[in-house]
């Protein structure tokens, strides 16, 4: 059992356990857990800055379970500056909160550390109607200019703990300023590689301290809802929680006992799936420009997605689907066959039959879902939410995009997926008609993003 502190720029000495500091010491027992508010910086209250530790804290704390540097099976301390956060209730809120996300149940300890109280230099006077949740992604891209035409000026906010920062201001530089759409970046220290459940928290708390100080209580969250509810495709699989309704509410709460008042988080793609939000971006241009892979590796480099990654195939489906030209994949699983070249920086000379694995996935879920016979751990899932017809026209997305590189076009070689897409065909699982008419739908903007979605 082991205790966690998370002292922040604090100059308090550890008896046992593991410290986060801003300035670690190189001792073998401290990493480091920084938050830089950029240029909102001289804004920043106490409460803010506090607010802020909580969320890096716990996402540093995520890295070191799954790096296996410590388990969760103590406490977790946290020192803190602003009296409201010294509630049972904020404790009771970060627990659950941990317990959600990452299945344990540490004690949480939240602690007052007198030191001087950060006072704002001055107080931003520019109002916006709303603050939106950019990660350099496509559904952001394309949920920041709705969020702009919907409920008045934006301003992005990115919270930097990859190697996204270039490519965000690239993207801010060539398509979103001449826009009047500003990005506030928030950098909090580097994270664990792979996929992590806390960035939820990181980014739903950094929304709303932006939003705060911009004076307003409305966040916009432009994440489709395929990936929101997304279920298991096995009893084994670990999927994103970043974006989870029972999250969303957490942090609602957490906030609410901070600032004694409510935040709105805006869900216009709730109902939409990526393909449809694809098309609906207003600045398709841009989309090459933006990075969807589980790692961020090679994101500002000519070949900037794996290909073979959850992420990367449904980004890669749904572009095909709505017809826009997308960004470059080392191992386009969806076209290439395995022993074909990989491209670009990463590893293997030719693609191997472990990079299908996600593909053989996602087209077997999307083949059961139009059967009706997804496993019970899905189908419970998609039912609770009530959102059979989104992953419907999911499966149809995936369906559809094997059908124009495999049917319309020579484009796919995949041997697997070609014998894949011919036995559906086969046992009539889809018909060219239904493929058509869903492509038409994608293209023609059918389905609309809906601004009266909150929580």
């Amino acid at each position: 059992m082991k205790d966690i502190c998370i002292a922040r720029e604090f100059n308090v000495t550890m008896k046992s356990g593991y410290c986060l500091r801003s300035s670690p010491t190189g001792k073998s027992n401290e990493s480091k857990v920084t938050v830089d508010f950029g240029v909102l910086e001289s804004y920043v209250s106490s409460l803010e800055l506090d607010l802020g530790y909580m969320a890096s804290g716990l996402f540093a704390c995520e890295g070191l379970l799954r790096n296996g540097d410590t388990k969760l099976d103590g406490s977790v301390t946290f020192l803190v500056q602003n009296d409201t956060l010294l509630s049972d209730n904020v404790k009771a809120l970060l627990q659950d909160l941990v317990s959600f996300t990452l299945k344990a149940r540490p004690r949480i300890r939240i602690l007052k550390f007198k030191a001087k109280e950060r006072t704002p230099a001055s107080k931003i006077s520019h109002r916006y109607g709303s603050c939106s949740l950019f990660s350099g992604g496509i559904d952001s891209l394309s949920g920041i200019t709705y969020a702009q035409e919907n409920i008045g000026p934006t301003a992005g906010v990115f919270v930097s703990h990859d190697r996204m920062s270039s490519r965000v201001d690239y993207i801010n530089r060539n398509f979103l300023k001449p826009m009047k759409i500003p990005i506030r970046e928030i950098t909090i220290q580097r994270a664990h590689s792979g996929l992590q459940q806390m960035r939820g928290l990181l980014y739903l708390v950094f929304g709303a301290l932006t939003a705060k100080l911009h004076n307003t209580n409305k966040i916009v969250i432009s994440e489709t809802g395929q990936t929101m509810f997304l279920p298991q495709f096995s009893p084994l699989d670990e999927v994103t929680l970043t974006t989870h309704p029972a999250l969303i509410t957490m942090v609602k709460y957490l906030l609410r006992e901070a600032y004694g008042m409510d935040f709105e988080f805006y869900e216009p793609f709730a109902n939409l799936t990526k393909a449809e939000v694809i098309s609906l971006c207003e600045l398709k241009s841009g989309i090459p420009s933006t990075n969807s892979c589980i790692t961020t590796r090679f994101a500002n480099q000519p070949v900037s997605h794996c290909g073979c990654c959850y992420g990367c195939l449904v980004r890669r489906a749904s572009c095909i689907v709505a017809g826009v030209k997308d960004a470059q994949y080392a191992k386009d699983v969806l076209t290439k066959d395995v022993g074909d070249p990989v491209i670009g920086g990463w590893r293997g000379k030719g693609i191997s039959p472990s990079n299908l694995t996600d593909l053989q996935a996602m087209a077997r879920f999307a083949r059961d879902t139009l059967e009706g016979r997804t496993d019970d751990f899905a189908r419970l899932k998609i039912e609770s939410f009530s959102k059979g017809d989104l992953y419907k026209r999911f499966a149809l997305d995936v369906m559809s995009s094997l059908y124009l590189l495999y049917d319309k076009s020579s484009e796919g070689r995949n041997s697997w997926a070609r014998v894949f897409f011919d036995e559906c065909m086969k046992d009539k699982l889809v018909t060219k008609d239904i493929l058509e008419n869903r492509i038409a739908e994608v293209r023609e903007r059918k389905f609309q993003p809906d601004f009266n979605f909150k929580i």
